[in-house]
């Protein structure tokens, strides 16, 4: 059954962070709304441990496609807002998923299926598949280089877009892979100095034991591809024709433009590991860009810290709009978890939410 829940508007007369031109100058009239929904599974349960992380909402926006560690396929209904059924699938054989990180449609409506060192693309009917090795022996001109699991995007089933890194883990720019004829290009990236200082090393009897940072985020969107990390309010903006890349740099009136560098990335217990990521948690965090393509506008959350009570952090979420050239139109202080899975359907915000482990929606209408 459906559930409703109180309805909240918020309105705003705000100026832009970084204005490029008279008229952006002006004030603007922002105000959103949250309606938050609830999905009908009847007898069945929703799979929510990975808080839909292994999810993708089809090309029509009609549809979300869940994916569980059973091997299935959660097909919702978002317009009627039901489960309508689950697909079984294998794990291996001709048309096995295998162990997936994420999952995408891309433009034709095929089923991607990213795994580590491999992506598996599946017709819209799922009862085809073709199978890509994504390793060093299998691509040409990636060694000594290797491919980064951060969510890579694919256009038409033919070429895909990845950021690569060197043998140390640091990431080093984007690879742009030819599925047809496994061929690589690099295009260099100042990914490493905006990387490197944030990542956190655990250290046991002296050998390194783990080693990581924050995603770097793509989003693929007509014909450029944005780039971001989660520690500046910057973006790198390539176009996928003249395969160009330009970074752009915001400011923003309401939080820090970037992620304070830590004193100490390095732990050698997992109480210490512990520690340095919850103080890396007071400092500002960005979140991806998401496109609305029914008004041709970026949308980007970010996190910072409030106040301390007691042992509770308390945080600040603001949100940023940009047109589609990535001009920075708004920004607004909102309530919303600004690193839940989200996606546009028909020009409203949808924020993934766990109501007593069911699935729900918070559903933000924004107005200008």
């Amino acid at each position: 059954m459906k559930k409703l829940f109180p309805l909240f508007l918020l309105g705003i007369c705000l100026s832009c962070g970084k204005p490029t031109d008279e008229a952006q100058k002006k004030k603007i009239d922002f105000s959103y709304s949250i309606d938050t929904v609830m999905v009908d599974a009847g007898d069945e349960l929703v799979y929510l441990q990975t808080a839909l992380s292994h999810s993708s909402i089809s090309n029509n926006q009609k549809k979300l496609f869940n994916f569980s560690p059973k091997s299935e396929l959660e097909v919702i209904d978002l317009d009627n807002l039901e489960l309508l059924h689950k697909i079984t699938t294998e794990k291996e054989g001709v048309l096995g998923t295998g162990w997936p990180y994420a999952i995408q449609f891309d433009q034709t409506e095929d089923l991607v299926f990213y795994g580590f060192n491999e992506v598996r693309i599946f017709n819209s009917d799922l009862n085809s598949m073709h199978r890509y090795s994504l390793t060093e022996e299998a691509l040409s001109g990636l060694a000594p280089d290797m491919l980064s699991p951060f969510n890579p995007k694919i256009t038409n089933g033919k070429i895909l877009y990845s950021i690569y890194e060197n043998l140390e883990q640091v990431p080093q720019g984007l690879a742009i892979v030819s599925l047809e004829d496994t061929s690589v290009k690099k295009i260099p990236l100042e990914l490493a100095e905006q990387i490197e200082p944030y990542t956190y090393s655990l250290f046991v009897q002296g050998r390194l034991s783990n080693k990581g940072h924050e995603p770097i985020h793509l989003i693929l969107v007509e014909n450029q591809l944005i780039i971001s990390t989660a520690y500046a309010h910057e973006a790198i903006a390539l176009n996928l024709e003249s395969e160009t890349a330009t970074k752009m740099t915001f400011h923003s009136e309401l939080a820090q433009d970037k992620t304070a560098i830590p004193t100490r990335t390095s732990a050698e217990t997992i109480n210490e590991f512990e520690d340095l990521l919850r103080e890396a948690e007071k400092s500002v965090r960005f979140g991806p860009f998401y496109f609305d393509k029914n008004q041709s506008r970026f949308y980007r959350f970010s996190r910072e810290l409030d106040r301390e009570i007691g042992d509770s952090l308390i945080f600040r979420n603001v949100l940023t709009v940009f047109d589609k050239e990535l001009n920075q139109i708004v920004e607004a202080e909102i309530l919303a978890d600004p690193f839940s899975k989200k996606f546009f359907k028909d020009g409203k915000l949808w924020s993934y939410v766990n109501v007593e482990d069911e699935l729900g929606f918070a559903v933000f209408t924004f107005d200008f």
